[in-house]
């Protein structure tokens, strides 16, 4: 071995233990600055028009849009949390006192002259022998997922340090983003071994996939959420805000999305003997909540990730369950730069395997 390929297998072997030492002292901060280079991403068009508006005063206009986001970040999760955990222990609340004076068991005596109930009556005493508690399965079923949301929302509380830690770091790191994140950009490009126009295809395919996924996902978080509360609130189901609240978060599922929310409640209508306000939220739900998520979503991500919506669908629910909730966001970043290296691979390698 030359003293050339000593120096160079020196070389690479610090410098991999040196990213791993890297890595070790950024890993707790990775989940906010990921957030942080998400709502970067998302917000830079504002803030490039902004920065011309005001002549290049950078400084000034990074503080005024980490302030911006900031707000537009921490004024609806705080919102959101305290909304659901009241709602949700309101609704089990109700269950509880329904439970304990009975009228529970006089719906369910008045449920049995309803179709559903001649159905239930026919087949009871085949069911009978399982010896099912109906009130006890209500109660338990109201009981675990209002604690369920109660639970995620007052998790933010109970672990109050780390949130305010984490948020903390997101809103600083924001504001140097925005300030130098056009530089580190260029330097992190300039050490890319590829031909510029490439990377050029690379990141601005990441580019638009973060900013897609994330407008897509919100726009359609707030159009099901709004269209779910109203129709609940037309019909006269209570507790039509915390629905509201649920249908948004539940629309970030790629798996039911907001009918986990709106599709149980049409057989709460169906049980009350309410057919007509029943079939009405289905045929809403189905056409109207349900055909917002299949327009938003295709138009926003599908069109300007150029993924397919098989790709983009598994891509979302293998993000969540390998990141959690932000790997909503990654899962499709991580395949829409497959996809780019995939393009490059076959404009400039896959045409020499043929001529082979």
């Amino acid at each position: 071995m030359s003293r050339q390929q000593l120096f160079a297998v020196f070389f690479f072997a610090v410098f991999l233990f040196l990213l791993f030492q890297v890595y070790a002292l950024f890993s707790m901060f990775l989940v906010p600055l990921i957030w942080a280079v998400i709502l970067v991403l998302t917000f830079y068009p504002l803030f490039t028009v902004l920065l011309t508006w005001f002549q290049g005063r950078r400084n000034f206009i990074s503080l005024l849009m980490t302030v911006l986001v900031v707000l537009l970040v921490a004024v609806p999760v705080f919102l959101f949390s305290s909304v659901l955990t009241s709602e949700a222990l309101g609704l089990y609340q109700r269950t509880l006192e329904a439970t304990q004076s009975g009228e529970l068991q006089q719906f369910l005596s008045g449920w049995r002259e309803t179709f559903p109930g001649q159905l239930w009556q026919k087949w009871g005493p085949q069911i009978a022998a399982f010896e099912i508690d109906l009130p006890g399965l209500a109660l338990r079923g109201a009981n675990v997922a209002s604690q369920f949301i109660a639970g995620q929302a007052t998790g933010i509380a109970r672990n109050l340090f780390v949130f305010l830690f984490d948020f903390l770091i997101m809103s600083f790191s924001l504001f140097f983003l925005f300030r130098d994140g056009e530089g580190l950009y260029l330097a992190l490009r300039d050490l890319i071994p590829m031909e510029p126009e490439y990377k050029d295809q690379i990141f601005q395919r990441f580019y638009e996939t973060v900013s897609a996924v994330v407008q897509g996902m919100v726009a359609t978080a707030v159009a099901q959420g709004a269209l779910v509360g109203s129709a609940f609130w037309v019909l006269g189901i209570p507790f039509s805000l915390f629905f509201s609240f649920a249908a948004a978060l539940a629309s970030f599922q790629p798996i039911g999305g907001a009918a986990l929310v709106w599709l149980p409640c049409v057989f709460y209508l169906g049980l009350l003997g309410s057919w007509g306000k029943a079939l009405i939220l289905l045929s809403y739900g189905t056409l109207v909540v349900s055909g917002v998520d299949n327009i938003l979503k295709p138009l926003i991500i599908g069109g300007r990730t150029k993924l397919p919506t098989i790709f983009l669908f598994f891509g979302m629910l293998g993000g969540l369950e390998a990141y959690g909730f932000l790997g909503i966001f990654l899962g499709p970043v991580v395949l829409a730069t497959i996809m780019a290296f995939v393009n490059i691979y076959r404009e400039e390698y896959a045409h020499q395997t043929v001529e082979l």
